[in-house]
C-alpha cells in the first residue's frame, strides 16, 4: 500500500486514512454522460487489511452500494471470505449475490483508485454481481435488457 507522505492532495490523504482508519475505503463513480457505462462502486484496502480480494458492483444507488460494501467488509472483518466463482447469501437482504473473478488488465481502468493505492495491480479484484427480483443473473434469457445494462459483465464467470 502506498505511503502516506504530506504533498498528497487531500482527496488521496483521504483513501490511505480511510484504510487504515476503518480497513477500507468506498469510491463511487456516476454513470458517464453518454450513458454508456453504469454507476458502479468498489473498495480500496479489503486487500491490504483482510487479504479479500477488492470488490466492484454495478448499477446500485450510491447509498445502498455502501451499505452492501460495508457489510462486507464487516464480513471479511469476521473472517469470512468472498471469492470468485462463490455464491453467498446475507449480504443483500432477500438475495444472493455472486462473486465473479475480475481481469487483471481491467483493475486500473475500472479501479483506478485501488491501482493507485496499490501502486500498480498488485491486489486481487472481484465483481459482485446480484439478480433481478426474479432472481435472475444478468447473463440468463428473460431477464430485462435494462438491469442487464446496469450490470456489464466484466468478471469472468464460470461455466454454469
Amino acid at each position: 500500500m502506498r505511503q502516506r507522505t504530506p504533498e498528497l492532495a487531500p482527496e488521496d490523504a483521504k483513501v490511505l486514512d480511510d484504510v487504515e482508519q476503518y480497513g477500507v475505503h468506498i469510491v463511487h463513480v456516476a454513470e458517464d454522460e453518454d450513458g454508456d457505462r453504469p454507476c458502479f462502486s468498489f473498495t480500496v484496502g479489503l486487500w491490504e487489511t483482510y487479504q479479500q480480494a477488492e470488490v466492484i458492483v454495478f448499477g446500485l444507488p450510491m447509498e445502498v452500494a455502501a451499505e452492501l460494501l460495508d457489510g462486507l467488509t464487516d464480513e471479511a472483518d469476521a473472517d469470512r471470505r468472498f471469492r470468485a466463482g462463490e455464491k453467498h447469501d446475507g449480504l443483500l437482504v432477500g438475495y444472493p449475490v455472486r462473486f465473479l473473478e475480475l481481469p487483471k488488465e481491467r483493475c486500473g481502468e475500472l479501479l483506478d483508485v485501488a491501482t493507485w493505492a496499490y501502486e500498480g495491480d498488485g491486489f486481487d479484484a472481484v465483481q459482485l454481481v446480484w439478480p433481478d427480483k426474479q432472481g435472475r443473473w444478468p447473463w440468463e434469457d428473460g431477464v430485462r435488457e435494462g438491469f442487464a445494462a446496469s450490470q456489464p459483465i466484466i468478471g469472468r464467470r464460470a461455466a454454469p
